[in-house]
Parts: structure tokens; sequence; C-alpha cells
């Protein structure tokens, strides 16, 4: 694994750390007051639409500085959200939220851009498998380590003191930004964050549809399984040190998954298939009206995302590794904004849920178990597609389905 790699996986292991906690204890602070799904689905709503131009933002900006500037705006905006958790309180909760919800979107945007620009841009594709599983394996650890040590500190100094050590770490952050490699696309060809041009600069890469249609689907499938995790968990109980077990339990879980995946050596789209039928079975039997069911759903579809996150995150990285730099750049930005599209879209529908017996969360689950399903095929066919573009052969019917998109 190449120098760069290896030092964005000592960054995943500080940022995880402020993005696990963010994604289940600011998510419970704001349920703790009502108790209400839609206030946490605004929350996430807003957190996504500023993520979706946050991502946009800063990849325009890496034509003009460096992948360090990212990770100090990133740093520098969850660092904003702390303090306002810490200091604001308004009679208007929506805009309170809101409020929250957009540095913290900033925060995962310029940070995932960080990334995602870097990641494309460094290694080969065989260390790509090799770098997705492992940073899924740190991943794990500190989401087995995190909940249960924030939960002994807010028994004992209160959500403060959690948010004030959650600052320790993103300083620590900004401080070991420094320390990354100065990736830039300053003076290359193309604007990265530039999208109007990409009609016509990608009306001649086939796979384009497929790729597109996978990220619409990831979308709707990934923003429900990690919604209702919460909601799920939430319905079972509210006490800190349960939920944190509870957490530890799923994260111990994905372990075992990780192990298998490691012993049996799974090809991606092998990864991928089993992957699916763990979540469609977690998604299904959410149905029955039982608590233990909630918590064996969130177990199957914990391992089960383990499966296809991996295996889809590496499916995705192989098709744009060909591509030159700025062109790598406009294809994360069109998949960052893809994903987003999808997940926003997605949590609007989740604003006017209220029971997770209701036929609204049914009908949900039937459209995020159909995006599910359709996966494999979509990267089956955007491999394929890439293949034919590696060898010079693309067909005409893709060529034109990209250049409609």
């Amino acid at each position: 694994m190449s120098d760069a790699l290896r030092r964005w996986l000592i960054m995943n292991m500080m940022s995880y750390t402020i993005f696990v906690y963010v994604g289940i204890f600011i998510n419970l602070f704001i349920w703790e007051k009502n108790r209400l799904i839609s206030e946490v689905a605004w929350y996430n709503l807003i957190l996504y639409v500023s993520w979706a131009f946050a991502f946009a933002a800063a990849a325009y900006l890496l034509t003009k500085a460096t992948v360090r500037l990212l990770l100090a705006v990133s740093a520098f905006a969850g660092g904003s959200a702390f303090v306002l958790l810490s200091t604001l309180e308004l009679d208007n909760r929506l805009l309170w939220i809101a409020l929250i919800g957009m540095p913290v979107g900033v925060m995962y945007g310029f940070f995932s851009a960080a990334q995602n620009l870097s990641v494309s841009s460094s290694g080969t594709s065989a260390e790509l498998g090799r770098y997705f599983s492992t940073a899924g394996s740190i991943q794990q650890g500190v989401t087995l380590v995190v909940p249960l040590l924030t939960a002994v500190i807010i028994s004992l100094a209160g959500y403060s003191g959690t948010f004030g050590l959650m600052l320790v770490f993103l300083l620590g952050m900004l401080v070991f930004s420094f320390a990354m490699p100065k990736l830039s696309f300053r003076g290359q060809s193309g604007e990265p964050g530039d999208g109007r041009d990409l009609r016509a600069s990608w009306s001649r890469k086939p796979g384009l549809f497929w790729f597109t249609a996978s990220n619409l689907a990831a979308g709707v499938f990934l923003q429900f399984q990690q919604f209702f995790l919460l909601v799920f968990t939430f319905n079972v109980t509210e006490n800190k040190f349960w939920i944190a077990a509870l957490n530890a339990l799923y994260t111990l879980a994905t372990l075992a998954g990780l192990f298998a995946y490691r012993r049996f050596g799974l090809k991606d789209f092998t990864l991928l298939f089993v992957g699916c039928v763990l979540v469609s079975g977690g998604f299904l039997i959410v149905l029955v009206p039982a608590k233990p069911v909630l918590i064996a759903s969130n177990l199957l579809t914990a391992v089960g995302m383990f499966c296809v996150v991996a295996a889809w995150n590496t499916l995705q990285f192989k098709w744009i590794k060909p591509l030159a730099a700025p062109q790598q750049a406009r294809a994360l930005v069109w998949r960052e904004t893809m994903i987003c599209v999808t997940r926003i879209g997605t949590l609007v529908l989740v604003l006017s849920v209220d029971d997770i017996r209701g036929r609204l969360f049914a009908a949900l689950i039937g459209v995020a178990l159909l995006s599910l399903l359709a996966l494999p095929y979509f990267e089956y066919r955007a491999r394929k597609a890439g293949e034919r573009r590696e060898a010079g052969q693309a067909p005409s019917g893709e060529i034109e389905q990209a250049g409609n998109m």
C-alpha cells in the first residue's frame, strides 16, 4: 500500500472517532427532546444538502489549493458545530437543528472530497480493495470503542464533556492535515467542480449511465439503513449505555463479517451479493412488531452493509481509476451529487413518517429493497462498459445513453 494511503488510514482513525460520535449522539441529542422522527430526519436532510454543496466546492478548491486546505476546512466546520451545540439555544427548534446540521454537512463534504479525490489518485487498482477493507476494519474498531467511552463521559460530565472531547480530536485532525500529501489539481486542464461541460466531456465515456444509476440506487438504501438503524435502536432503548452496548454488538457482528471476507477471499461481486442478501433480510423482518426483531434487523443490516459498502466502493473506484485526474475529480463530484440527491429525496419522504409500522414506512422498505437489489446489476454493466472502454470497444448504445444524461 502506498505511503499516501497509509497516511489516509491514520487520518481515518481520527476522523472516524468524530464521525461515529456525531452519527449516534448528535442524533440522540436531537431525538431526546421530543422523540420525533421528523426532527431527526430534518437534521439529516440539512446535513446532506450541505454535504452535496460542500463536496462540489471542495473539488473546485482543489484547483486552487491542496488537499490540506480541504481537511482544515472540514476540521473548522466540525468545531463550529460543537461550539454551537455547547452555546446556542433557540426557541425555533427547526432553525436550531438546521444551524447544527449545516456545519456538520460541510465537515463531511470537505472531508469526503479530500479523501475520495486523494484515494482515486493514489496507489494501484489492486491496492484499493486492501485500502477499503483496512479502512473498514479501523472504522469498526472505532465504532466499538467510541460509543462506550462517550456514554461514560456523558454520564459523568453530560453532553458538554463529550463536545469538548470532540473538539480535541478535531484539533488533532487539523494538526495532522499538515502531514498529508500535497495533492492538488492546480495547472491541470479542466475544473473538477465544474459540471457545465459534464455531458459533453463524458459523452464518449461508456458506462456513465450505469455508474450514475448505481449511485442513485445506493443513495436510497444507504440513507434508509443509516437513518433507521438509529431510529430502531432509539425505539428499543434511550439508555446511552444500552445504545453503546447494542452498537458494540452490531460492530462485533460486522467484524465477524470482515473476518469471513478475509478468510475466504471473496471477490468483489460475491461480497456485494452476500451483502445484498443480508441487508434484504434485515429490511424485511423489521415489519414484525417486536423489539428483539429490531435488534436482529440491525445485526443483519450491519454485516450486510459492511459487505455492500466495501465491495461497492472498490468497484466504483476501479471504474474511476483509469480516467485522467480532472476526469476522476468530475466523476467523484458527479458520484457524490447523485448519492446526495437520492439521500435527500429519501429523507424528504421520511419527514412524513411518524410510525415505523405504517404504510409509508412499508413503501420505503420496498423502494430501498428494489434499489439494493438493482445495485449488483448496475455495477456489472458499469464494469463491462469499463472493460470495453479500456479495450477501445465501446458500444454506440451505451455512449448514447451516457451522452443523454
